[in-house]
């Protein structure tokens, strides 16, 4: 028969804390830790502080890799694809997530619901938000939870159009219309004199181009596929939505072909355009005497309309946690305080609009950010790009035709119908 052996009681003491320290996993002073993927901007930076305050509650410590978004695509689909288990919770741009969720990569969130008793997320958040983190779309499985909650709005200058007695514009001819009379009879009405231009968009190649582009093509009726899936960027809306682009582009600053968002964003600021499409981000610039000069004058609108009502394009930031997480349920702990309505709302004062209603409607924050009405309003009537998991490399060649058009190199036509060939063999490409 086999004796019992004896331990000294110096290790029966270590066994005993070890076991305790593992018990303790979750509470204050746990040695729990997660490591959380960022972009480096101000979505980031606010989920880089809810993570410090996050630690001073729970003890849990979350280390930040943060990448410039340039770079935050590719390292986050290289280390997932992988399954390095890097990460324990990864923040996406919602063009990004089919990719993501068709290649399995994040984990699905009903287990963790289910673990606390619950069905999932509460009724606060903004549908067309929730939307973006289900696979399929809308009505799959929830992978990722909103946290910040973009959605482009029309930015007009309000003292120029209250001067030619003008309503803030509702379809994209009234748009077209103040812009040539605003380059005819406003040329030197810039602050100091200079020349003011009657509109201003982003047309450098890529998604600059595309997200400027989008709202005017929904709007006139054109769609990027029909439902067997097959591009049709050159139908005759299509088309007919780039030739109206390229008769805004007459009443644009000179380069504007090659403008992104600064670009378009300094000419709005110094007062030298007055019409754009453009993202809430830039919205408190506007009172900042350090980088404005039309103070109090910028009005803030949802896109206007054609044959279609105006839609926006929504621009959600998303946060899932990889399947391979090394620390999951924790993980899960950490998402859903900071998409709570208390830890959403620390984040909108910090300069990120958030994607629960409660807070778009709360009364301290609209006297804060007077915009939300129309912020919420663009939410809800927002589209998302195409839920396709070859969208990036879509829209960097549908960007590449557009800027080109807008540059005069190519015909509205030649544009659209050179775009749909190439989107065409991306989709065959990714099959």
């Amino acid at each position: 028969m086999p004796t019992r052996k004896a331990y000294p009681l110096s290790i029966v003491l270590i066994l005993t804390l070890t076991l305790l320290n593992f018990a303790g996993c979750g509470q204050k002073g746990s040695s729990k830790q997660l490591t959380l993927a960022v972009n480096s901007g101000v979505e980031g930076d606010a989920l880089k502080q809810a993570a410090r305050d996050y630690e001073a509650q729970t003890g849990v410590h979350i280390n930040i890799a943060e990448f410039p978004y340039a770079n935050l695509f590719e390292k986050e689909l290289v280390d997932l694809n992988a399954r390095t288990g890097a990460y324990d919770l990864v923040m996406l741009d919602d063009p990004w997530f089919p990719r993501f969720a068709t290649s399995e990569f994040l984990s699905d969130l009903k287990p963790f619901y289910e673990k606390r008793g619950q069905s999932g997320p509460d009724d606060d958040f903004v549908a067309n938000s929730l939307a973006l983190g289900h696979h399929p779309y809308q009505t799959g499985a929830l992978y990722a939870l909103p946290y910040v909650g973009n959605s482009q709005l029309f930015f007009y200058r309000k003292d120029v159009f209250q001067k030619h007695n003008l309503k803030e514009p509702a379809t994209w001819d009234e748009v077209l219309a103040a812009a040539k009379l605003f380059n005819e009879q406003d040329a030197q009405s810039a602050p100091g004199g200079g020349k003011m231009y009657g509109y201003v968009m982003r047309a450098a190649q890529g998604n600059a181009a595309v997200a400027d582009f989008m709202p005017i093509f929904w709007a006139f009726g054109a769609e990027m596929f029909d439902p067997q899936g097959k591009p049709t960027v050159n139908s005759a809306e299509g088309i007919n939505a780039l030739r109206f682009m390229l008769e805004l582009g007459k009443y644009s600053p000179p380069g504007y072909a090659s403008f992104n968002a600064d670009e378009v964003s300094a000419h709005l600021l110094q007062g030298t355009a007055a019409m754009s499409i453009n993202w809430p981000a830039w919205i408190s610039s506007f009172s900042d005497p350090a980088k404005s000069k039309v103070i109090g004058q910028m009005g803030f609108t949802v896109m206007p309309g054609a044959k279609n009502p105006g839609r926006a394009e929504i621009g959600n930031w998303l946060i899932a946690i990889p399947r391979d997480a090394r620390n999951a349920d924790a993980a899960f702990d950490f998402l859903v305080w900071a998409t709570s309505r208390e830890q959403m709302k620390a984040s909108a004062l910090r300069g990120n609009p958030p994607t629960r209603k409660s807070i778009f409607n709360d009364p301290e924050m609209v006297a804060k950010f007077p915009a939300y009405p129309q912020q919420l309003r663009s939410l809800e009537n927002s589209r998302p790009r195409p839920r396709t998991p070859m969208w990036n490399e879509i829209e960097n060649a549908f960007g590449i035709f557009l800027s080109k058009a807008n540059s005069g190199e190519l015909s509205a036509e030649d544009a659209m119908n050179q775009a749909n060939a190439e989107i065409a063999k991306i989709l065959e490409r990714g099959k």
